[in-house]
């Protein structure tokens, strides 16, 4: 995974729900995007992403206190936060394509300490079962995981009802001020946005914060709450801010929705969608087995040996492929997610890595492939690797992991030495 600096693929579509409150500065594309002041009483059709308007500009890692901020992402013109190193939550309307997008198509980028922004793109998107009756949330899971500044996050665990009154913190990438009105035919100053008739300041990279104060929604009191807003700072979240996240000292409360210019902001609440994205972010295990490297095999020419304590190196002085095969239990149904959280290697080439990916083939000759993920240096000692996870709902799919390992060099041999594969059910 690179670290890129300053560098961002273009913003993606539509904005989402807007986060005024926040001073959440998220990425809005140039020109105007019109539309009208959703009623306060009505899913605002136009809804956008912003950063907070008149948010305190926040940085995570320099900060001791609401450290998961350090999990909050950009997303293409929203906002979202890192469950753990590979699941990003966020709004399902962040994306106007629906369940049809192509998770390719997107990217999420972090923050680092150092000042760098780590960047990794889409493999996978899921929407709320209920996303078209109103629980606005999806999860993107990334191609390569990025490791976040809080290795996991708790999702709130009471009631909507428990919240009212409640004090909870705000973070988002969305638009950072509102101006003068807008129009189609008058229209806002150069480096604007019209928005709900409202000029609006785009994003300026930073993340912005806020604190709000948790008010009934008069629509839907279970799926929904809204902020007091402005609050007493003038704060609210705007077009940017949408998907982003609060926290109330426990866990992450909701998933920004909706709001307007002047007095309304909308969360779906944590209740209405926290089993569903447990269910996924953190699936039933199944089975968690060690397995050593004797267990691979080699593919055509490739030479193996099979060490004393239950390596597989590589014998060639040419790199070499090997497949390791890993059981696939039905007692209970297929598991049909898979990942290696500890893969042992040994690379002792000078300018060749070792390699993995996880994969997963059915008969009919479909392959499910993740990103690879190599060695770093020549070592005689291991080298842990941490795969992302593959998911494949067919039963008839065989798990496997598949490297490839460098020849035989003056430090000796590469290979193997054992994987631990996690085998999961959604």
């Amino acid at each position: 995974m690179t670290h890129q600096r300053s560098q961002r693929p273009a913003p993606f579509g539509m904005r989402g729900a807007t986060l005024m409150a926040l001073a959440l500065t998220a990425a809005l594309g140039s020109g105007c995007a019109e539309g009208d002041l959703p009623d306060v009483n009505e899913e605002a059709t136009a809804e956008s992403e912003d950063a907070i308007k008149n948010g305190t500009v926040w940085d995570p890692w320099s900060q001791s206190t609401q450290t998961w901020t350090r999990n909050v992402v950009r997303l293409p013109g929203c906002t979202g936060t890192l469950m753990n190193r590979e699941w990003v939550l966020t709004a399902s309307h962040c994306f106007p394509n629906g369940p049809g997008t192509d998770p390719s198509t997107l990217w999420a980028s972090l923050r680092l300490d150092d000042g760098s922004t780590v960047t990794s793109v889409g493999v996978e998107l899921l929407f709320h079962p209920q996303y078209a009756a109103g629980v606005d949330v999806a999860l993107l899971r990334l191609a390569t995981p990025i490791d976040p500044g809080v290795a996991s996050l708790p999702l709130y665990t009471g009631t909507t009802a428990s919240l009212i009154g409640d004090t909870v913190f705000c973070a988002g990438y969305g638009a950072i001020d509102t101006g003068g009105a807008c129009s189609d035919t008058m229209p806002c100053p150069s480096g604007q946005f019209c928005q709900w008739g409202v000029c609006m300041t785009p994003s300026d990279g930073n993340l912005r914060t806020a604190s709000f104060s948790i008010i009934q929604d008069p629509v839907d009191p279970v799926m929904w709450y809204r902020f007091q807003v402005p609050n007493a700072l003038g704060q609210l979240e705007l077009p940017g801010d949408s998907g982003s996240s609060c926290w109330n000292g426990s866990g992450l409360t909701g998933v920004m929705k909706a709001g307007n210019s002047t007095n309304y902001n909308r969360q779906t609440s944590a209740e209405a969608f926290r089993d569903w994205v447990n269910g996924v972010v953190n699936p039933t295990l199944v089975k968690q087995v060690n397995q050593a490297g004797t267990y691979c095999r080699p593919v055509g020419s490739a030479l193996v040996d099979y060490g004393s304590d239950g390596e597989a190196f590589n014998s060639s002085v040419f790199s070499g492929q090997v497949v390791c095969p890993m059981q696939r239990p039905g007692d209970d149904g297929y598991p049909n997610v898979v990942d290696v959280p500890r893969l042992f290697v040994v690379d002792r080439h000078a300018s060749q890595d070792v390699c993995c990916k996880l994969q997963s083939k059915n008969p009919s000759g479909t392959l499910v492939e993740t990103t690879t993920v190599c060695s770093s240096g020549a070592s005689a000692d291991s080298q842990t690797l941490v795969l992302p996870s593959l998911y494949d709902p067919y039963t008839w799919s065989q798990f496997s992991l598949n490297c490839t390992v460098p020849g035989s060099a003056a430090l000796g041999l590469s290979g193997i030495q054992g994987y631990r594969p996690r085998l999961s059910m959604r």
